[in-house]
Parts: structure tokens; C-alpha cells; sequence
């Protein structure tokens, strides 16, 4: 019984204090001041047709892959990602060339590879 108690008079502050609750109801989500200017130069209002589901349909347009039709091809294997070749190398396993032909610096990262 005294469980029951303390349990009703906790939820009976918590539902005393309404100003918490209607702080974080009508508080808006504010972006940061450099944010916002970047948003800016992008042009369209906030309070206009576009708003801010316009500005992010910006940022969060679907995007369409392709598959070639070299790649759906009989008897094609892509190259695997690692392997330095490019996925539309023809016989990528029978090439003798090197993966990466350019030549880079000397450096100790490298150690000189050529």
C-alpha cells in the first residue's frame, strides 16, 4: 500500500508541473547561426511555398543506380573492390598489367614505390 502511494505522488508531480511539458511542446528545433547561412545562399523561405521540407528535399533527393550492360553480361565477373581495378576492367583476372600504373613520390609512407 505504501508502494501504491509514493508511485500516485510521484506521477501527480510530474503532472503538476505543466511548464516543462509545454516548454519542450512548443520549442522549434533552431539550426546554428553558420548553418542557417549556408541554407541561405541556397535561396527559398522559410514561410514561402518551398520552407524547410524544400531545403531538404535539396539534400535528400533519391538517387538512381545503373548497372551496365557490360556488367550484366554472361559470364562476367566484376573485379573485386580492393583489388585497385576498375569494375569494368574486361578479364580482370587474366590482365598482367598493374593494378595502379602511376608512379608516386618517395616518402616514407610509400617507401619508394615505383
Amino acid at each position: 500500500m505504501l508502494l501504491l502511494t509514493t508511485f500516485s505522488s510521484s506521477r501527480a508531480q510530474v503532472l503538476d508541473d505543466p511548464t516543462s511539458l509545454k516548454l519542450m511542446m512548443n520549442e522549434e528545433v533552431e539550426w546554428p547561426w553558420k548553418m542557417s547561412a549556408a541554407y541561405d545562399e541556397l535561396g527559398g523561405d522559410e514561410e514561402g511555398g518551398n520552407g524547410i521540407d524544400g531545403r531538404r528535399s535539396l539534400y535528400w533527393k533519391p538517387m538512381h543506380y545503373y548497372i551496365s550492360y557490360g556488367a550484366l553480361s554472361a559470364n562476367r565477373v566484376p573485379c573485386p573492390p580492393r583489388s585497385g581495378r576498375s569494375y569494368y576492367t574486361h578479364n580482370c583476372f587474366r590482365t598482367r598489367e598493374p593494378a595502379n600504373p602511376y608512379s608516386r613520390g618517395c616518402s616514407r609512407i610509400t617507401h619508394c614505390r615505383r
